[in-house]
């Protein structure tokens, strides 16, 4: 059993996303999963071209020569992925983007038409990894997520993070403040880590835990504030 995480945001190593990624394959490990995560910002990702080429001249092989075979190679060598981002313009990050966009090479360029109307291309793969998504926002409330969701929401992922007040998870005040709350927080996603590799599923009630507030949205905004009225008096 493989896990592997791209992660988006361009703080690699540093980023709030990995913290939550971190917890996610803690609990993935525990269940028995070999894990990985894959920092984009660290690899060689050309913006795709529109040539088509992987659909017509090389079928399944883009034109573009960079890390994107290997990072392929890892995405259909897994039996779970997760992406992982930061919200960035109401979306993922262009990091994120561009591998996804990379990724044109796993559908065949015949049209099909789903029975409820809709249309899509037919994956290459006899077997896709099974998905999860983890979200993070430094807004407080959840409307900067209001885009993301319904991109999110074709991919059916076993279970989706959408975490608000994100910026807490570093705060060294902030991670003081409400320790116990972001403790509860990261044991949440361990468990729904090795809930998804023991048993291919995350409860519903587990993923309210997941969402449970950190901070009030009052109380985020304020401290915010005040720490940018005091960097820009510095």
């Amino acid at each position: 059993m493989k896990v592997t995480v791209f992660n988006g945001s361009p703080r690699g190593k540093q980023s709030n996303s990995h913290k939550m990624v971190k917890a996610i394959l803690a609990g993935a490990g525990k269940a028995g999963a070999q894990t990985k995560e894959v920092f984009l910002v660290e690899h060689k990702i050309e913006h795709c071209k529109g040539c088509f080429a992987c659909w017509l001249q090389t079928p399944g092989k883009c034109s573009i020569r960079d890390d994107m075979d290997e990072l392929l190679e890892q995405y259909f060598s897994s039996d779970y992925v997760g992406f992982a981002t930061p919200v960035y313009g109401m979306l993922m990050t262009g990091i994120l983007k561009d591998f996804t966009d990379r990724m044109l090479p796993l559908a065949t360029p015949q049209i099909h038409k789903n029975e409820d109307g809709s249309f899509y291309h037919e994956g290459r793969l006899k077997r896709f990894p099974r998905m999860f998504y983890v979200a993070n926002s430094g807004f407080p409330g959840s409307h900067n997520f209001d885009l993301l969701k319904p991109y999110v929401g074709m991919l059916s992922c076993i279970f989706e993070v959408y975490r608000n007040c994100g910026e807490i998870l570093s705060d060294p005040r902030g991670a003081a403040a409400y320790s116990s709350q972001i403790d509860a927080f990261y044991d949440a996603l361990k468990q729904a880590g090795e809930a998804m590799v023991s048993h291919g599923a995350v409860s519903q009630e587990l993923v309210d835990k997941i969402h449970l507030p950190l901070i009030s949205d009052e109380e985020y905004m304020a401290e915010a504030n005040q720490d940018l009225k005091e960097s820009s008096t510095v």
